[in-house]
């Protein structure tokens, strides 16, 4: 029988991202989040294997120890989706290793050991590993964690685990080799990482997962996001049948709330909150989020736009290049609050902006027209925008119409246009964390099931502020005709008959929008 050394010497992974998940030997606690059928378990069983073979280092004795322990959520997922996989690269038969047994399985806790060598240096090592699965099922994650010593762990479709359990696995990695046992390998100066790893579907950004990974990462946390199954650069393709994805999304788009699935399943896309339906079907984290955080360029103005926001105020601070991407760099939603201590916090974002100085600002700002009402002039009162105006030295001016359908309109116009091959029309930065959440899901219209369309206002909760914000940015800079006709291709049809872009009519009776004029 061949060995399996055979079969991982000449592995390559489903693709570039899968190849850096596994390339990665620094991090805390990584992620391979992508479509079905992308290959993120195959890259995990590899990892499993080639972290020993490559990057653990012997102990004194000179044989290498390693244990990794694969966590689930039930015995069934992993007999069911997991073993198949795991068995045809790291068989369970004991002829094919140097010495090798499982033992356990049907419904309960497995384990496989496994002896190989590998050369390191010109000389042969040998490496002694051991591979714990368990489930945990309905079990408290610290009490199913007691007595867990490994090396590394997976967390196997790790959106399905508790929260608690990269926790607890933390506390616990790197507990083998044990001193009592064997000289410590990992206390001797090692550059070794004890590290877990994970691989998901994209979840909805209600999940832990999108918490932890996206809006507030710890040091040490990393995602790696395939593309789209759909995309040119899709991965696995090779390994995958013809059509595979064009199926799935024929026969899930077909379903009430199919768009989800595929968004979340064949796009790997972080889905919807199930609560409401998102107000921009057109915005994709893969072609609109930044893979860092922006900072300004050099020589261009910074544009802000701002919303009042009922005492929870908001503003959107960004930038418009000379091709005409705006790149939205900063919000700043500090809750309820003055006036005069929100043109603090904006002025505070901006020095942050511009490393301690001041950036090059534009010479007009934009708010929505009801920040200019309600002060008693007769009075000596001023309104909100106007004091926020005072406080930080500019000018705001109203813009032309607070009408929802153009503010959407001036949106959705720059999420569908790609100035050049690479270069999307928008582009947000990952430190906008309320306006990316929003984006995906809780900048939403209220589902209405028994109705056949939406409430075409979209609810007003704490996303809606920043979102109004950048609908006020946009809107400043295009003016509401140019929100209404754009100022894109003018061949292309739409432009030629006035804007008549009507958002796509899902089959759970979402809203359809309309541009408010003809020209």
């Amino acid at each position: 029988m061949t060995s399996p050394l055979e079969g991982f010497r000449h592995f390559k992974a489903s693709g570039r991202v899968s190849s850096a998940y596994v390339a990665d030997t620094s991090s805390v606690v990584k992620a391979l989040l992508g479509p079905v059928g992308g290959g993120k378990s195959v890259a995990n069983v590899f990892d499993s294997f080639n972290r020993p073979s490559r990057f653990m280092p012997p102990c004194n004795d000179g044989i290498i120890r390693y244990r990794r322990a694969i966590i689930g959520s039930t015995y069934g997922q992993l007999e069911r989706n997991l073993y198949p996989t795991w068995w045809r690269w790291l068989p369970r038969d004991p002829q094919v290793w140097t010495e090798g047994e499982w033992v356990g399985g049907g419904g309960r806790f497995a384990t496989q050991r496994m002896q190989w060598t590998v050369i390191r240096g010109g000389r042969e090592i040998e490496v002694r590993a051991e591979y714990i699965f368990a489930a945990i099922g309905d079990m408290v994650v610290e009490e199913f964690m007691r007595g867990f010593e490994p090396t590394d762990f997976w967390f196997y479709e790790a959106d399905q685990l508790p929260e608690a359990a990269i926790d607890v696995g933390i506390t616990r990695l790197g507990r083998y080799p044990a001193t009592g046992n064997a000289p410590d390998a990992l206390s001797q100066g090692s550059a070794f990482r004890p590290q877990i790893g994970c691989d998901l579907n994209a979840p909805d950004v209600d999940s832990w997962f999108y918490r932890r990974f996206e809006e507030d990462p710890p040091a040490g946390f990393r995602v790696y996001k395939q593309p789209s199954g759909r995309s040119p650069h899709a991965e696995n393709l090779a390994n995958l049948p013809a059509g595979y994805y064009d199926r799935q999304v024929d026969v899930l788009s077909k379903r009430p709330g199919g768009r989800n699935l595929v968004r979340r399943m064949v796009d790997a896309q972080y889905g919807p909150s199930s609560i409401g339906e998102p107000v921009y079907a057109e915005y994709d984290d893969a072609a609109h989020l930044a893979p860092e955080v922006l900072k300004p360029l050099a020589k261009i103005p910074l544009t802000l736009g701002f919303d009042q926001g009922l005492g929870q105020p908001a503003a959107v601070i960004g930038q418009r290049t000379p091709k005409g991407q705006l790149r939205a760099l900063a919000e700043v939603v500090p809750g309820r609050m003055s006036a005069r201590r929100f043109a603090q916090r904006v002025r505070e974002e901006l020095l942050l902006l511009g490393g301690g100085q001041m950036p090059l600002l534009a010479e007009v700002h934009y708010c929505d027209p009801a920040g200019f009402a309600g002060a008693d002039k007769e009075d000596g009162e001023s309104a909100w925008a106007e004091i926020v105006a005072a406080e930080l030295g500019i000018v705001i001016v109203p813009t032309e119409t607070n009408e929802i359908d153009v503010r959407l309109t001036a949106v959705v116009d720059d999420l569908t246009y790609t100035i050049e091959a690479g270069v999307p029309a928008f582009l947000l930065s990952p430190a906008c964390r309320m306006l990316r959440k929003g984006f995906v899901s809780h900048y939403m219209f209220e589902k209405r099931p028994d109705e056949k369309s939406q409430n075409k206002k979209p609810v007003k909760n704490l996303w809606a502020n920043p979102h109004d914000a950048l609908q006020y940015l946009e809107l400043g800079l295009k003016g509401r005709h140019g929100a209404i006709a754009g100022n894109r291709d003018p061949r292309a049809p739409e432009r030629l008959h006035g804007d008549d872009r009507r958002r796509a009519e899902e089959d759970t009776g979402c809203h359809v929008l309309e541009a408010p004029v003809q020209i």
